[in-house]
């Protein structure tokens, strides 16, 4: 297990910050302008799988610390996770055993378009903040272009309609507690390879650089649409060559609120050149998080398209019922590579207190859905397989 100092000072110093300004925030405001709030949630799931080990099971999920920050320069955010002790992690023997901060940042309101933030932050690119409702998310999440959180800073300017943002990473968001080699973390991120991952690669990304532009406008008094454009460039650090490669990655994205409908639709293309040992060799490249790694394709197009509807109905406590349908696919360049698939159909809603999450997932070379260590590489059984996933959340 890795031991990044990032474990031990990134987020405590984050958290640090953002107490430090809700003290001195006051001073240079308003009185009552800075208003700290510090919540969480403990959630359990409910998993049913058909294939592999056979699952069905009720366990205990996550239980989480937010810390949040505004006043009228200042503002800023935590989120720390705790995993353990329950499925998927039933091989730990303690809650807590699995742990890290999902991000941690702090921001300066530079007058009244203009947004600095530094820490652990989500870089900006594609759909913000996500490519889709789902709860596991789509595959553009699986190849590490979706609810990325990585140690950096980037500017937001907005031009009225036209949202511009600009990052510079110059490091990942860190290796924190767990029993991954470098996997212990929130984000899918470059990392190195567990010893079960065959074909694996020892590579760390460094300077990323990133850039998105989106536009909106409106339909209506209820209906508004987005689109925009994204692109990265990173280096990939090999640690087994010392040799330096890249990543590329570029997408176009349209997000519609039609009054209860809602679009979501990204496209784009990731083009990773790693310079790992010729017995490795350059086809993929290991990611990871959430204490597992896996490869993934070095050179594929992705595609995310995503209908969901927030239903009027009320049953009893039962309320703000948001169906959804996600289709999301990776196409690889290799032609022996099997293109990986995943459809997502679900519903989120409130009961009472709760916050509740149903789905059914179906996979096709989907690390997350049968075929871990290479779906998202040259490809797993290439067949159907499928789950049923509840999460039920109490958030305070």
């Amino acid at each position: 297990m890795s031991h990044s100092p990032f474990r031990r000072a990134a987020l405590p110093a984050a958290i640090a910050g953002i107490l430090i300004a809700s003290a001195y925030a006051p001073a240079h405001a308003d009185e009552g302008d800075g208003q700290l709030k510090i919540g969480g949630a403990l959630r359990a799931r409910y998993d049913y799988r058909d294939y592999g080990d056979k699952v069905s099971k009720l366990s205990f999920d996550t239980f989480r610390i937010d810390v949040n920050y505004d006043s009228s320069t200042l503002f800023g955010s935590a989120q720390y996770r705790f995993y353990g002790s329950a499925f998927p992690y039933d091989y730990t023997k303690e809650i807590g055993r699995i742990n890290f901060p999902a991000w941690a940042w702090l921001g300066y309101k530079v007058g009244e378009d203009t947004r600095v933030v530094a820490g652990i932050n989500q870089v900006p690119f594609g759909l913000l903040p996500y490519v889709s409702s789902t709860f596991y998310q789509s595959l553009v999440n699986v190849i590490g272009l979706e609810d990325v959180h990585n140690l950096g800073a980037k500017v937001q300017q907005k031009f009225g309609a036209l949202d511009v943002q600009v990052g510079f990473y110059p490091q990942d968001g860190g290796d924190w507690a767990g029993t991954s080699r470098d996997s212990n973390r929130y984000s899918v991120n470059v990392v190195k390879a567990d010893s079960y991952v065959t074909g694996g690669s020892n590579n760390k990304e460094r300077n990323l650089i990133v850039g998105r532009v989106a536009y909106k406008f409106e339909h209506g008094a209820e209906s508004s649409s987005e689109v925009g454009v994204s692109a990265l460039h990173s280096t990939l650090h090999n640690e087994d060559t010392d040799d330096d490669g890249t990543r590329k990655a570029y997408a176009l994205h349209y997000g519609g609120k039609f009054g209860a409908l809602g679009i979501l639709a990204e496209l784009g293309r990731q083009d990773m050149s790693p310079r790992n040992p010729a017995a490795v060799g350059n086809d993929a490249v290991t990611f990871g998080a959430y204490d597992g790694s896996f490869n993934v394709a070095s050179k594929s197009n992705f595609y995310s398209a995503e209908v969901n509807y927030a239903l009027p109905w009320t049953f009893g406590p039962v309320s703000n019922i948001t169906p959804y349908l996600n289709y999301s696919v990776v196409a690889k360049d290799k032609s022996a590579f099997k293109d990986s698939q995943r459809i997502n159909l679900g519903a989120h809603f409130t009961a009472g207190p709760l916050f509740i999450y149903t789905e059914l997932r179906w996979g096709r070379n989907d690390p997350y859905t049968g075929d871990f260590v290479n779906g998202a590489a040259a490809g797993g059984a290439d067949k159907w397989n499928k789950a049923f996933y509840a999460n039920i959340g109490y958030y305070f």
